[in-house]
């Protein structure tokens, strides 16, 4: 029994030892939601990362907010709506700023003796805003005078007689910085657990929170 245990213990601590080796390189995919001024949403970023260092890793990774949403936008939205609805027309719809990113940074991986490595990071790159605003019909007269259906796309009409500017995209220096565990899923194997805060510098900075969730694979 004894021999046993002392055989289980050595294989634990052998089988951490080698978990715990930094990768050489890692290639690793996260998701998660992003906390912002204008409410939450769903993120998701692909990694790539190279050992430059003993504890150091230089990466490069390229993500997506499904909806940065500007405050700004959304009160020319509410004010196109209630301009609208004093000509007699009641429209609806939706209001989305999507978020391309690219950043490159360091990650410096935390003296620990578990195979869970800790980390931080800090990371700078551009973001590419790309603001989404559509107009539905809802009930009332047009503003061509044309019949038209419930949820009819109206968006161009509302442009054109001026109720509405359409907002132009943008690209903004964006920062970010934060940390996390890594967790030894297998010999090749990892996953990882992250949190971070990053600002967009834009007409109205965005600031925003994020926790994600990833698995990748270490060489």
């Amino acid at each position: 029994m004894r021999t046993a245990l002392i055989l289980t213990i050595a294989i634990l601590v052998w089988g951490s030892a080698a978990y715990a080796q930094e990768p050489r390189a890692y290639v690793e995919g996260t998701a998660g939601f992003s906390s912002l001024t204008g409410g939450t949403t769903g993120n998701a970023t692909g990694e790539i990362g190279i050992r430059v260092a003993p504890r150091v890793m230089l990466f490069g990774n390229v993500g997506r907010m499904h909806d940065a949403e500007s405050s700004a936008l959304q009160s020319g939205f509410n004010d196109a709506i209630t301009a609208l609805a004093a000509n007699d027309l009641t429209a609806t719809g939706t209001v989305r700023t999507p978020a391309w990113y690219s950043l490159g940074g360091a990650r410096i991986n935390l003296a620990n003796r578990s195979a869970i490595m800790p980390y931080v990071f800090g990371a700078v790159g551009f973001a590419h805003l790309a603001p989404s605003v559509r107009f539905l019909y809802d009930s009332g007269t047009t503003l061509t005078g044309d019949t038209a259906t419930l949820g009819d796309d109206i968006t161009g009409q509302v442009e054109t007689n001026g109720f509405f500017t359409a907002p132009a995209t943008s690209t903004g220096l964006m920062l970010r910085t934060g940390g996390g565990v890594q967790v030894p899923l297998g010999k090749h194997l990892l996953g990882n657990v992250g949190y971070s805060v990053s600002r967009i510098s834009a007409d109205n900075p965005l600031h925003a929170q994020d926790v994600t969730f990833g698995v990748g694979v270490k060489f």
